[in-house]
């Protein structure tokens, strides 16, 4: 079931991509072969810049969320203050007595 998902997803982001792929082949076949090694280089050039932001990014975003993470753990494991507020938002019916 996994793999079928997985499949999908792959042949979405392939059909999104393969116009454009076809594009740049199509110009780039025009060109003089130093021309195209040149914009091929570029091209890697802003890839890999884009992979090294998007990872630095994700890096922070794991860390807050580890973070974040370890203070509830120890909130829940070692005070009473979210079994507390379990217990307040359980017995909450909206009486007023």
């Amino acid at each position: 079931m996994f793999n079928l998902k997985l499949l999908s997803a792959v042949t979405t982001v392939e059909n999104y991509l393969q116009p454009l792929v076809d594009r740049l082949i199509t110009a780039l076949q025009g060109l003089e072969v130093w021309m195209q090694a040149a914009a091929i280089l570029l091209i890697a050039g802003f890839a890999i810049v884009g992979l090294v932001v998007f990872f630095k990014k994700f890096i922070g975003v794991m860390l807050f969320l580890m973070i974040v993470g370890a203070i509830v753990y120890y909130l829940y494991t070692q005070t009473d203050i979210i079994s507390g507020l379990f217990i307040v938002l359980t017995d909450f019916s909206g009486s007023t007595a």
